[in-house]
């Protein structure tokens, strides 16, 4: 994560907010950040094979 992405991500809660409301914000930012790099590599699970999982 970019200082810019923070900064970024701060101008676009309102003027008064919970720090909670940031604090997810760039948590899910880093979530996503995480999956595209996983995805990137080739760290992913086959739809087919989640489908098994949740079937059990």
């Amino acid at each position: 994560m970019t200082k810019t992405l923070v900064q970024e991500s701060l101008q676009q809660l309102p003027d008064e907010f919970p720090v909670e409301a940031l604090i997810e914000r760039l948590l899910f930012i880093q979530n996503v950040q995480e999956g595209l790099l996983q995805s990137e590599r080739g760290e992913t699970v086959p739809l087919e094979d989640v489908k098994k999982r949740f079937r059990r």
